[in-house]
Order: structure tokens, then sequence, then C-alpha cells
């Protein structure tokens, strides 16, 4: 990647639905040249997808939820695979990310939303069951802030 790749990822990981003229005028590169990157950095698998950047205060699932996973160490016949414990994870619909850290007290991070506390409160109980999960700490989000593409800043 050049940087001009660089360039184009860092703009679309922020505001993915601009069109190819749009990323043009932002960047300088001609329009066929910025459609024809995109589609070698989706081909080579740097871009894998785009998302809609969502108010979910405006949705049914308002209460979003951070929840800290601390995977149980054992060993042998004992020891539970992460992999394993990230497949149990992905089932469940209410899980929007899940991100493995190397951090102090856990091993996963992983993003959720809910209608309500009531159903965050059950969600919690239900991963604690799951086996190869020690502690779960959770931090619900109070405020959720959008970073849309500083244009002015990309061409410094």
């Amino acid at each position: 990647m050049d940087d001009k790749d660089e360039l184009l990822v860092k703009i679309l990981a922020r505001q993915a639905n601009l069109s190819s003229r749009e990323l043009s005028g932002i960047t300088g590169i001609p329009v066929s040249t910025v459609h024809r990157r995109i589609k070698q950095l989706e081909a080579e698998g740097v871009i894998l997808g785009y998302r809609a950047l969502i108010d979910y205060e405006r949705t049914r699932e308002p209460i979003s939820a951070l929840l800290l996973i601390d995977l149980v160490e054992g060993s042998g016949k004992y020891h539970i695979p992460k992999s394993d414990v990230i497949a149990k994870l992905k089932k469940h619909e209410e899980i929007e990310d899940i991100v493995e850290v190397q951090a102090f007290n856990f091993d996963l991070i992983v993003k959720s939303r809910f209608h309500t506390l009531k159903e965050l409160s059950a969600f919690i109980e239900e991963l604690r069951s799951i086996e190869g999960i020690g502690e779960l700490m959770s931090a619900i989000i109070t405020e959720e802030i959008s970073l849309r593409y500083d244009v002015a800043r990309a061409l410094r």
C-alpha cells in the first residue's frame, strides 16, 4: 500500500458512504484511479466491507455496553481454546464486535446492544455460563462519538 491507498482507507474507515467522485474531490486522485484502487483494496482483503454509522438512541436498542472478559487459564484436558469461546460468543445477536486484547485483567472486549438494562443483566448472566469464561465485567456506554473524516486534517 502506498500513501494514496492509506489515505483512501483512512477516509473510508470514517465515511464509508462516499462515492468515488467525492473521494476524488477530497484527495485530488482521478475518479477512475480512486475506483480502481478501492476495487484492488477490496480484492486484497484490506477493505472487508462497509458500515453505516447509526444513532442507536433513535432505535429499539439504545443501550450499549462493553463486556470485559477474562478467559479461564487451564491446561491439558481442562484448557478451553479461545477460539471455542469466540465461536460461542459469535452466535449471540446482541454482540456487535469482539476484540482480542493483551490486558492485565481480561482477554476479550465485547461490544453489545440491548433494549433494556434488564436484558443486559440477563445477557451477562448467560455469558457467565459459557465454559472458558472466568471473570466478566461490564461498562455501560453513556455516549458514542462517531468521527467523520476531517478533510483539512488529511491534506496537511
